[in-house]
């Protein structure tokens, strides 16, 4: 008589490990998916296999209002200007707004440029790219016209000045005619803290702006000669550009703000106007009956919204804010309004 022996039975353990698998396979497919989809974008957005750098595409145009085939473009130049522009934000950074003008100054079909300006001003070197590149606009023919926003101070001002025309709301703020360069001391900040800031230097004015210590006479001697050339170098563009007698400009370029209305007394400016007024005259200068007027936009990927983010510098974690007083920036040279 045959004893029927009973079916084996399985292991508990192997409910968890098929459980435990099905986890690790969900946490690898969520960690590993956004790659390959990060991988997909960046593929599809370099499906161009020639070697070499690639041209970036032109601006688009987006209609702001009128008709017909001559164009006028508007270009907006908002924020500090050089400053490093967020991708998120609508400001343009700088290569942005010299691209800009490039095309418009290429473009055979536009006929003027408005240059919207809303800016306390910025870097000298930022703002004189900026100014020579519209002043060749202007000589390749083109009419220049500027609309001040709310401000256009210093920077500001320096790049409005080769326009053929210049219009401010009566309470634009504009001026702060001139050059900054500032330090800050932290010596005593550095003494309560129990800090001490050792430097080994090549040469006596190596260190020049350090905010460690006191200035020395002949660094004060060399940062002022260095505004100074800055400062004379913004007169000129102010005399060639508003026509204006250099002592006149030395008598209002003291560094104070005006509004548009004292502004336009001291002719510094053309017109009281806002933007609408600027359009009109931009298409009266031009000798334009009828204009498209379009404003130059770009088409935001996914992919260059990822990059851009990927790339920005992260801040790092700094609870006490000593890396605020032990890693500053380095002296800056800025046509800027500074209260």
């Amino acid at each position: 008589m045959s004893v029927e022996q009973p079916a084996p039975q399985k292991p508990a353990t192997r409910g968890w490990i098929i459980a435990v698998s099905i986890i690790i396979g969900i946490i690898f497919a969520c960690a590993l998916l956004p790659l390959g989809g990060f991988a997909l974008l960046l593929a599809a957005g370099s499906s161009n296999t020639s070697i070499g750098p690639i041209a970036s595409p032109p601006w688009e145009e987006q209609l702001v209002e009128g008709s017909g085939t001559d164009r006028i473009v508007i270009i907006e130049v908002s924020g500090a200007i050089g400053a490093a522009a967020d991708p998120f934000s609508l400001q343009l950074s700088q290569g942005q707004l010299l691209s800009q003008i490039r095309q418009a100054s290429r473009d055979n079909r536009v006929k003027a440029v408005l240059l919207r300006v809303d800016s306390p001003g910025g870097g000298v070197v930022a703002s004189s790219e900026l100014h020579e590149k519209l002043r060749a606009l202007r000589e390749n023919g083109k009419i220049l016209v500027v609309s001040m926003g709310s401000t256009a101070a210093s920077g500001g001002y320096y790049i409005s000045a080769p326009a053929h025309r210049i219009y401010a709301n009566p309470d634009t703020l504009t001026g702060s005619l001139g050059v900054i360069l500032s330090t800050i001391n932290v010596e005593g900040a550095f003494e309560k803290l129990g800090l001490r800031s050792i430097v080994y230097k090549s040469g006596e004015l190596k260190d020049i702006g350090s905010s460690n210590r006191e200035a020395t006479p002949e660094e004060i001697a060399v940062l002022q000669a260095i505004v100074d050339e800055a400062y004379n170098g913004f007169v000129q563009v102010i005399v060639e550009g508003r026509g204006l007698d250099e002592a006149r400009v030395r008598e209002l370029a003291d560094g104070r703000i005006y509004t548009g209305n004292q502004a336009l007394e001291l002719g510094l400016i053309d017109e009281l106007g806002n933007l609408d007024e600027a359009i009109v005259g931009a298409r009266e200068l031009a000798g334009l009956e009828s204009a498209l007027v379009v404003r130059y936009t770009q088409s935001s990927s996914l992919r260059s919204l990822l990059l851009s983010r990927l790339s920005a510098p992260q801040q790092p974690i700094d609870p006490l804010g000593l890396r605020v007083l032990t890693e500053r920036e380095p002296v800056k040279l800025e046509y800027r309004w500074a209260p």
